[in-house]
């Protein structure tokens, strides 16, 4: 078979550019390197409006889906003694899960930033990207530690083990076995915001953490976690989602790369279109949308990272959590789904981990809500949508 046959017959995301032949445009060498440095740092910063509504905690937070009757967890601890980072003592800490959460031996791992310095310290709970890649996590996780100096406790959920597996669910041919499988996925995902919650549990016996000042971040599928634990959980006081979304269901109907090739083999092999993936899709997930928390969360307190031409999360998935969380203060990539991870590396001058470490700054260590000073266009965000 000649090269040329063989590459017809990938699928198509696969011939579509990735994070990594992004990353290799924006590295070339030559005249290019500074326009190529520019686009993959160039975007809009949007304030919150301080006019709109302040938050009001809610009377009650009360939700079926995401409680749990566990008790507060003892982890057990275990050393990283070749991991250390300057001024914090990092060491792993794991649990059983309450739920079936589907990382390995079902349990729930960490791994824990303790700063060195004396007194109650934020929290910064990362989560991770499941079983896909650690960049965005390890980025926030390890330079937090470090420009925070001291000042914040990091907490790394890790996650190796998939919510959806996306390829075992493109290989089902019959509809009873996918929705079984489907409802598994649904239940990880549930799982995970439960395990991340439990970890606030434990966050809260810790002399070190000061529990009136925990944070939480997430990218892509972890925002929408992130943004599901600080819809159902008050103990968030800060929170940060990296191209998320609400509506999870038009996610799965008009996401690509391989989300789009699950898409593609399941609705050809059950001869359903869109709509009726849609339709099943959003039977299982809309207890999970984080649309439906509007009200729980602190606008003033968080901050929406997102991407105009994001061909994995639409633009009404991404207003709907814009709107549900109040409007806050917003950055906006005109880039892909992947492309704005550029500019966390030093290719992209690290603009984007800059950019949520000094709302982590104004926000998490209170070190004041002064005006963004950054280098790039500031409106409010009442203007834009």
């Amino acid at each position: 078979m000649s090269t040329l046959a063989y590459t017809r017959e990938l699928p198509d995301y696969l011939l579509r550019p990735t994070a990594t032949t992004q990353l290799l445009k924006c590295a070339v060498p030559g005249t290019l390197l500074l326009l190529l440095l520019t686009a993959c740092t160039s975007h809009e910063h949007q304030a919150y409006n301080p006019l709109q509504q302040p938050y009001t905690m809610p009377a009650a937070y009360g939700n079926s889906y995401f409680s749990y009757q566990a008790s507060v967890p003892h982890p057990e601890y275990y050393d990283l003694p070749f991991q250390q980072v300057p001024g914090y003592h990092l060491t792993g800490l794991r649990f059983p899960s309450s739920e079936q959460n589907g990382q390995p031996g079902n349990l729930v791992d960490a791994r824990y930033f303790r700063s060195n310095r004396s007194g109650p310290k934020p929290l910064l709970i990362v989560l991770p990207v499941w079983a896909t890649h650690t960049f965005p996590a390890m980025v926030i996780s390890n330079g937090y530690t470090q420009h925070s100096d001291g000042e914040a406790n990091v907490l790394w959920l890790k996650g190796d083990g998939a919510l959806f597996d996306w390829f075992k669910l493109a290989k089902i041919d019959n509809e009873a076995e996918f929705t079984h499988e489907v409802e598994q996925a649904t239940e990880r995902f549930r799982a995970v915001a439960i395990d991340t919650r439990r970890l606030i549990d434990w966050a809260e016996t810790q002399p070190e953490i000061d529990s009136s000042r925990i944070a939480i971040i997430g990218f892509s599928m972890s925002a929408i976690v992130g943004a599901n634990v600080a819809g159902t959980d008050s103990r968030i006081n800060t929170a940060v989602y990296v191209l998320g979304g609400a509506r999870p269901w038009d996610m799965m109907a008009e996401c690509n790369l391989f989300v789009e090739y699950m898409r593609k083999q399941v609705s050809a092999d059950l001869g359903w279109d869109q709509e009726q993936y849609r339709d099943f899709f959003r039977g299982h997930l809309e207890p999970g949308d984080p649309a439906q928390w509007r009200g729980h969360y602190r606008p003033e307190n968080t901050l929406i990272i997102e991407s105009s031409k994001d061909d994995c999360i639409p633009p009404n998935s991404r207003d709907a959590l814009f709107q549900a969380t109040g409007k806050p203060e917003r950055i906006v990539y005109p880039y892909n789904h992947w492309q704005p991870f550029l500019a966390m590396t030093p290719v992209g001058r690290k603009v984007l981990s800059k950019d949520i470490f000094e709302f982590l700054d104004r926000k998490l260590l209170q070190s004041g809500d002064k005006i963004y000073q950054g280098s790039h266009q500031l409106t409010s965000s009442a203007e834009s949508r």
